[in-house]
């Protein structure tokens, strides 16, 4: 009976090699005009935003690998609320026949924008606008241009998402990488425990001239950093870019808060360079940027970093490697995340759902997570991941417990451990474990065509 078995096993090995290698990737990718009204109002002064900037856009890229299809929406906004995130879904999937599965619902995490509205409650509890989102001023879904705004959001997702799969056209997938470290700094540097003779001067801020991101203060430590940005490229038949995904982990707070108008921040000027610079659709993907700020601040600062990215993108286009073409895949997890004592008087609950998606093609690996991560959980989660090109998404398809670390965050303290995040210490080490699980599960379904 062995070698009967064997030899079935044989024949089932190269049937799922050869379905592998015979797969053919489809990649489109589009973008629509997202702007609220100047009347909307500036979820950080209460006030009118008064102006735009630049203009706010939702992007939308299309997989599809001839049997089923990935879509990716990606917002020039705050965050991605749990029922914007399955309106989203349920209009894109009913419009283009895509399952809400294989929907990943991703925010650039700019603060010159307004959070995304909350179409109905009960999804955090009594908790339906989060508290950032209505501090200081009350909710504005029956305000009318924040209500026009509203629809058009969805509408312009819809238009995105059709646009992509109309131009989608058979595409390699390329990916390079290239350090951009000079651009970002950790905000929260590790103090020394001890040994200090007296106590330190106060700390010299973002806000003030002496201010330098490269030098550390008081004896401290710096904090971990990705120093990466991640360009994933689809190419046509002719090498040309048809879409870049661009990863990178930081803030989107350069305009923020000295300029009060509407603006897509550094991603919105850095995919329009670096569209310019490689051609095709370029589609920014917030990193865990929870602790990650950008070096400086202003329209100047975000002129340059647009300009660097761009150069940057080229030299990593340049020195890209073919990957792979696969099957897609796609895995969730939904677990819930325990509260902090606030947290669970204002959500009236103890716990969130939080949910963990997985997108994979070949090689590569979208790891999305809720909330507002910090870099440790990147780090954690890539480190250990089967497959070698992971990028970890934060500000993905929900809030969860927004910021979150791994244990030992809260002890620091800081804004971002104390009442800006709402989970327990342990919540981060159960978003990784999750995370990890998944990509395991699906890394096994293909384990037979790839060598480690």
């Amino acid at each position: 009976m062995r070698a009967p078995l064997l030899l079935l096993f044989l024949c089932l090995l190269a049937a799922v090699r050869a379905a592998a290698a015979d797969v053919t990737l489809r990649a489109g990718a589009a973008h629509e005009d997202i702007t609220p009204e100047p009347e909307v109002l500036n979820w950080v002064t209460g006030k009118a935003y008064g102006s735009v900037l630049d203009r706010l856009n939702v992007h939308a890229l299309v997989l599809d690998d001839g049997h089923t299809r990935a879509l990716l929406v990606r917002w020039d906004l705050t965050d991605v609320s749990e029922s914007a995130r399955d309106e989203v879904r349920q209009r894109v999937g009913e419009a283009l026949h895509i399952p809400p599965e294989n929907i990943l619902v991703h925010a650039s995490h700019n603060h010159s924008a307004p959070w995304t509205p909350s179409y109905r409650g009960g999804v955090r509890g009594k908790e339906r606008d989060t508290w950032w989102a209505i501090r200081h001023m009350p909710a504005q879904n029956d305000f009318p241009p924040f209500s026009r705004w509203m629809n058009r959001l969805l509408e312009a997702s819809v238009a995105a998402a059709r646009r992509a799969a109309e131009s989608a056209t058979p595409a390699s997938m390329w990916i390079g990488r290239v350090d951009v470290s000079e651009y970002l700094h950790n905000r929260r540097p590790r103090a020394p425990a001890w040994g200090l003779a007296g106590k330190p001067p106060p700390p010299v801020t973002v806000s003030q001239p002496d201010w330098h991101p490269e030098v550390l203060q008081a004896g401290a430590s710096f904090g971990p950093l990705d120093r990466t940005l991640a360009l994933v490229s689809f190419r046509d038949a002719n090498a040309n870019t048809v879409a870049s995904l661009f990863h990178v982990a930081c803030h989107a707070v350069s305009i923020y808060p000295s300029n009060p108008a509407l603006s897509a921040d550094w991603p919105g000027a850095a995919s329009q360079t670096i569209s310019a610079a490689l051609g095709g659709e370029a589609v920014f993907l917030q990193g865990c940027a929870g602790d990650i700020n950008p070096w400086r601040r202003g329209s100047a600062a975000v002129a340059e970093m647009a300009a660097g990215f761009a150069a940057k993108t080229r030299l990593a286009a340049r020195y890209s490697v073919e990957l792979a073409a696969a099957p897609l895949q796609f895995g969730r997890r939904v677990i819930e995340l325990p509260l902090t004592p606030v947290a669970k008087q204002r959500v009236g609950a103890d716990t969130v759902a939080a949910e963990i998606q997985v997108i994979t093609c070949g090689p590569l690996a979208l790891v999305a997570l809720p909330g507002e991560p910090m870099t440790e959980l990147n780090l954690a989660i890539r480190e250990r991941s089967p497959f070698p090109q992971t990028l970890v998404l934060g500000y993905s398809n929900g809030n969860g417990v927004h910021y979150v670390g791994m244990p030992g965050e809260k002890a620091r303290g800081g804004y971002e451990a104390g009442v800006a995040g709402a989970g327990t210490d342990e919540c981060g080490t159960l978003l990784v474990n999750a995370a990890l699980d998944v990509l395991n599960e699906m890394f096994a379904r293909v384990r037979p065509t790839v060598s480690r």
